[in-house]
This record gives C-alpha cells, structure tokens and sequence, in this order.
C-alpha cells in the first residue's frame, strides 16, 4: 500500500540535498548521515498474470539481487540528462532496493501459484532452480516526460548442474502525472507490478 506524500514536495539533486542538510551530517557524496524521511513507501507485489496458467512443479530460491550503488539503498532514484542520478527528498523505500525486490518477488510466485514453492536462502526447500535477478533501473526517468523506468536482468540457473537455463531482460516503462513523489511512487509501483509479473509468468513457462 502507498503512503501519501507531501503535495509540495519536488524532485532535487544529491548535491542540494547535501547543502540543504549540511548541519545533520551530509557528505559531499550524499552518502553519510541521512535526515530521516518524512513518508515510507512498500510496493505491492502483482496478484494478477498473463497467459497460460501453466504450474511448474518446480522449486525455486529467489537470492538478494544485485543492483548498482546507486540504487542498492532505501533512497528513491531519479534519472535526469546525461546519465546523472539524484533522489527524492524526504522519501525512502520501505527496505533497501535489494531485499524490496527479493521479497516482492517471492510473493509473486506465491500469489501466482505457478511454481510447487519457492523462497529466499536459508528457508528448508530442496532447491530445482534459482531465479537471479539483476536490478539494472528502478527509478523515475525525467530525462523527458517522467515515467518510471524498471529493468530486470534474469537468470533462470538448474542447481544441480549449475547451467544456466534461460535468460532475459524484462524493461517496463509506466508515465508518471508528475515528478513530485505521489505519482511517481505510483508509477514506479505500476511498472514493477508489470515487471515481475512477466517475469513468473516466463519462469513457470522455461522450466
């Protein structure tokens, strides 16, 4: 469930959030101490999916994915010219971007019931496969008009053999009303409902 945010807040740079919170701490890096955000977003993870209703009776594990520095935290990203990276102010994920991600997606496989079970290492299962994901966006993009931007990169690796079985890229835009937190946290979460969805539905389909 989304929390709302403040309707005044705007999108700024790393750089003057730095100066803005210089007193709390703030590296020039914007990577010390954080002031602590006004609202806490979680994503909901998809409960409806396209295609056959094909049930795998696979077992599958869902390792912490990997994403880059930039998006491997709790802060929210926005994506403006030239590749530069800044983030919301006074918002945060629920959980870093990583264990977000793991865990929305094991609960898709569970509400898809594609797949005979699936979990995260450490939980009792005799493991068919493991689906490994790689974070590659997971932002709002205002190099135009903003849109939420999600890409995932999937593995799906047998863990007897260690052979890769299947690979794909899944990339999902969604437009977004405006830049200001509210509608941006919306899109984001539309275009990561899509995202993983798409991905049980082609995971049940390869095994």
């Amino acid at each position: 469930m989304l929390v709302s945010a403040h309707p005044g807040q705007r999108l700024v740079s790393a750089a003057v959030l730095c100066l803005a919170f210089a007193l709390a701490g703030c590296s020039t890096l914007g990577l010390g101490t954080t002031p602590k955000p006004d609202d806490i977003y979680d994503l909901a993870a998809p409960t409806t999916f396209d295609g056959v209703a094909r049930r795998s009776p696979a077992q599958l594990l869902v390792p912490l994915p990997s994403a880059n520095d930039a998006l491997a935290s709790e802060l929210i990203a926005v994506r403006s010219d030239g590749g530069a990276i800044s983030y919301m102010p006074g918002v945060s994920w629920s959980d870093e971007l990583p264990p977000l991600v793991q865990t929305i997606m094991v609960r898709a496989f569970e509400n898809s019931g594609r797949v005979k079970a699936v979990g995260k290492p450490g939980e009792s299962l005799a493991i068919d496969d493991q689906v490994i994901v790689d974070i590659r966006a997971f932002e709002l993009d205002v190099t135009g008009a903003p849109a939420a931007h999600v890409a995932l990169g999937v593995k799906l690796l047998d863990e007897r053999t260690g052979r890769v079985r299947a690979s794909r890229v899944f990339d999902v835009s969604r437009p977004s009303a405006s830049d200001r937190p509210k509608d941006a946290i919306a899109a984001i979460d539309q275009a990561v409902s899509a995202a993983v969805a798409d991905v049980v539905t082609w995971t049940a389909s390869t095994l």
